[in-house]
């Protein structure tokens, strides 16, 4: 648990964002209770401390002819001064920040004397081990720039060796693209964890990326060793790779630049700037000036034209880790198990050596290598782990990439079925509960101290009762994960009153939904379960497809099988082939095909596709002419799923694959119903 003490608020606009500063943790609450907020200060300054720098890169962003007017003291007072209204990070730049006369002079005193996070970009040429040991007390995070001829690589084992907290930024041209995934293979060699890939924004054609360039990419960063991000400037492109935010990118509100002859900008890549002298006068051109802040910059590349500004996000609670920003999202898994004890069993053996967002304990290794289960390099324990009647709910609030690999492995090979499973998850998430009982005086009891205690809303329907609860504590502890006490007391409840409880999380629903709407009415009628595997090669969903029998397809690195039961043996085969998979229990499901380089309109996509399927075939689309997704609900999948997908290669257009329940929701209610019913049967 990080101490209360070590926290920052920071006031957005209708939302309330918590920052630890040692740590990088944010934590951000949307609600009734943050509405009323606004902003006083941006975020985070970037400092273009100076504009000298040791080397003379062609597509640098800053003004050669700039001047250098900071001093120590000029920068200490302005940076001081917006730390006083708000701000919570610093990262300076340049040129070369290390160039800079008392630069790290400069960096104690802000650590020492202001709440600033204090952070810098690099090319490294000039950190040496004696600097950096000077420096590291200091520092929150240092980003090395990597250049064709800066040394990099000694720069990047310096910083492992030190144990600062540090990431590369690496320039992606189509020059470049290349030797990406060699590059991103020797930083996992050198330790290395944390790469941002930036986009060139700029008026050099040869520098820019074309579609077919972005194509390559992805694939590039979906295959990295290590974890992977995306600059801002990349806006909605690579729609595959996973956003923490969407929409604008928050130059000239949530982030503001000061340039070394002390200008303001929205960013780096803005022309002119408007002439700052102190804390004050950055703050009334932020607030005052927005209709100069909000622009696109005139270079090509820049993601902001067109997109709409503000911070309104459905009500929820966000917890990410990163340094001035981070593309990441939620990790959840869900698993349920033929009986209750299976699922305590599962939870109780891994909660004696549980350390909630922390590396695996030797408990946890020594268990998954019993087990014959390898552990990720960058294995870390998830933000809390619940049985609920038969049902194992893992949950990491944000994160970058797959926490769960292991422990989904371990799920499986202990006879458990994965019924939800979310990597990089950015919808928010709720527990889905249903309380059953044989006597109706206790349903009424029940549903009496929901609504004195608030838990949630909930829908009488015959003898049980469901609701959407949230499961997240947002108090003064500062405390937004499935915590013991809540999930506790729903338990309590139904021991009090003579009731059965069974719980899934699930998406949270949209604004404009009802939660009625999705209520199992009607028992499920006899139809088949279906396991949708994706995998990350093609290879390996062939090789995995060769050992299945009975019916099933493939389309590119994604299979989906269908019989009447699904049964663990299956799942742990795919998860030993590579596979991440999840069984569908609803009759009626919705494949999603997302085209890439289609270069036709959503709605001319689907016509092109449309004699591909049957009427009875329910079609939508949604997304641009750049990138569409066609969402098919219907009753044979495994039609489906091949037919739309060859037919888009045949078109010439990347395809991304994936199968959920028509209503997914009412999907994890049909199962809690199921539960419930089976349960107060057995007594």
């Amino acid at each position: 648990m990080l101490p209360a003490s070590d926290w920052r608020p920071h006031a957005l606009d209708g939302a309330l964002l918590w920052f630890h500063r040692k740590t990088g943790t944010n934590l951000r609450f949307d609600g009734p209770g943050t509405r009323h907020l606004r902003r006083r200060a941006p975020r985070l300054a970037l400092f273009g401390i100076t504009n000298a720098c040791n080397l003379a890169c062609g597509f640098c962003s800053r003004d050669l002819q700039a001047r250098s007017d900071w001093t120590v003291d000029s920068a200490f007072d302005v940076l001081s001064g917006l730390a006083r209204a708000g701000t919570l990070e610093v990262a300076f730049g340049g040129g070369e920040p290390l160039a800079f006369r008392g630069f790290d002079e400069l960096v104690r005193r802000l650590a020492t004397e202001t709440k600033l996070a204090v952070h810098i970009t690099t090319n490294g040429t000039l950190l040496s081990d004696e600097r950096l040991a000077r420096l590291t007390p200091y520092l929150g995070e240092v980003r090395v720039s990597l250049y064709d001829d800066n040394a990099w690589e000694e720069t990047v084992q310096r910083l492992a060796r030190s144990g600062q907290t540090f990431g590369v930024n690496i320039l992606a041209t189509p020059e470049r693209l290349d030797a990406l995934p060699a590059m991103l293979d020797t930083l996992a060699g050198l330790g290395c964890r944390d790469a941002a890939v930036l986009r060139y924004v700029g008026n050099d054609a040869r520098l820019q990326l074309r579609a077919e360039d972005e194509a390559r990419l992805t694939a590039v960063i979906a295959a990295s060793p290590i974890r992977t991000r995306l600059s801002v400037c990349f806006g909605d492109a690579l729609v595959e790779v996973p956003r923490l935010f969407g929409g604008d990118c928050g130059a000239g509100l949530d982030f503001v630049t000061l340039t070394s002859d002390r200008k303001l900008k929205a960013c780096s890549f803005q022309g002119g700037g408007i002439p700052v002298a102190s804390a004050e006068d950055v703050l009334a051109s932020w607030a005052g000036r927005q209709e100069v802040l909000s622009a696109a910059s005139p270079l090509k590349g820049c993601a902001r034209a067109g997109i709409a500004r503000g911070d309104r996000l459905p009500d929820g609670v966000r917890l990410w880790r990163g340094f001035s920003g981070n593309n990441s999202g939620d990790c959840v898994l869900v698993g349920r198990f033929e009986t209750t004890q299976e699922a305590t069993d599962f939870v109780e053996a891994l909660l004696p050596g549980f350390a909630r967002a922390q590396a695996y304990s030797a408990h946890w290794e020594a268990l998954l290598t019993a087990e014959g289960i390898q552990i990720g390099e960058d294995a870390s324990s998830p933000d809390s782990i619940t049985a609920i009647g038969r049902t194992v709910l893992i949950h990491t609030g944000m994160t970058v990439g797959d926490d769960f690999a292991a422990l989904r492995h371990l799920l499986w090979k202990r006879g458990g079925r994965v019924v939800h499973s979310v990597i990089n998850g950015r919808d928010g998430h709720m527990l889905a509960v249903g309380f059953g009982a044989k006597a109706e005086s206790s349903l009424e009891r029940v549903e009496a101290a929901l609504a004195v205690e608030e838990l949630g809303t909930f829908v009488r329907q015959g003898p049980h009762l469901f609701g959407l609860v949230d499961f997240r504590e947002t108090g003064v502890t500062i405390n937004p994960l499935p915590t013991p006490r809540r999930v506790a007391r729903l338990g309590d409840l139904a021991r009090e009153h003579g009731a059965v409880l069974a719980a899934e999380m699930v998406k949270q629903l949209k604004e404009d939904d009802r939660f009625e709407q999705h209520l199992p009415f009607q028992p499920p009628s006899s139809s088949p379960e279906r396991l949708w595997i994706s995998f990350d090669k093609l290879e390996s969903a062939e090789r995995f497809a060769r050992s299945l029998g009975g019916a099933f397809s493939v389309a590119g690195p994604d299979v989906l099988v269908e019989a009447d039961h699904i049964g663990s043996r299956l799942g742990l085969i795919a998860q030993r082939h590579g596979g991440i998979s999840k069984v569908l229990t609803s009759k009626r499901v919705t494949v999603l095909v997302t085209f890439g380089e289609a270069d036709l309109e959503p709605a001319e996509l689907a016509s092109r596709l449309r004699p591909y399927l049957r009427p009875e075939d329910r079609v939508e689309t949604s997304g641009s002419r750049r990138w569409s997704t066609l969402h098919v609900d219907t009753l044979e999948p495994l039609r489906v799923m091949p037919a739309v997908v060859e037919r888009g290669k045949l078109l010439g257009m990347r395809t991304l694959v994936e199968v959920e329940a028509a209503d997914p929701l009412m999907e994890a209610l049909q199962r809690i119903r199921q539960e419930l019913e089976s349960e107060l049967k057995r007594r």
